[in-house]
């Protein structure tokens, strides 16, 4: 029976000795590049890029199409601090009047020749959450025209700035004329 030695030969011979200097290292593979990146990367970089830029122009559109009630509802404000300081009612209704009629300029250019009851009839129509009271609808109808017009004031600022606040952008139909009632 051959039983190994210590050396692990089994006969007892001397193992022949392997020469290490011959042997060459270890190659590793190159590394994983990052670059050029997979498909899948290039198409979630442009959908990120083509989001982006659609938000910003969306936000961008969003912040024009609102610049001109902020506007409005500024200039409106401006106007009943002043009213509140000189108490001239007349021109306060004129202001007011003025206010909406430029806000309307811009957003329904066909409504700003309108007058008297068409006016008031198209600031009613054109807004869903406003209240004109009777009295408000003839101080802005009719109280423009006259020298002395009672109204409250208060109300028409919160009636103005909440037509402000909360007009609807509807085409204009062929039932908005030019009258001058």
């Amino acid at each position: 029976m051959n039983i190994p030695t210590p050396n692990g030969n089994i006969n007892g011979s001397p193992a022949p000795q392997v020469d290490l200097s011959q042997l060459k290292d270890i190659h590793l593979p190159n590394a994983i590049s990052d670059w050029p990146i997979a498909f899948g990367w290039w198409t979630l970089l442009i959908l990120i890029v083509l989001t982006i830029g659609a938000g910003l122009y969306f936000w961008r559109r969003y912040k024009a199409k609102n610049a001109n009630k902020k506007a409005a509802l500024q200039l409106l404000e401006l106007t009943y601090i002043q009213f509140k300081s000189d108490q001239d009612s007349h021109n306060f209704l004129q202001h007011s009047n003025q206010v909406l009629k430029r806000f309307c300029l811009k957003q329904y250019p066909a409504a700003v020749s309108l007058s008297g009851s068409a006016w008031t009839d198209f600031l009613i129509r054109h807004s869903e959450k406003t209240f004109f009271n009777e009295n408000l609808v003839h101080a802005m109808s009719q109280g423009i025209y006259q020298s002395n017009c009672q109204y409250d004031a208060d109300e028409l600022y919160k009636a103005c700035s909440s037509w402000l606040k909360n007009n609807k952008i509807v085409a204009l139909d062929a039932t908005i004329g030019h009258s001058n009632d």
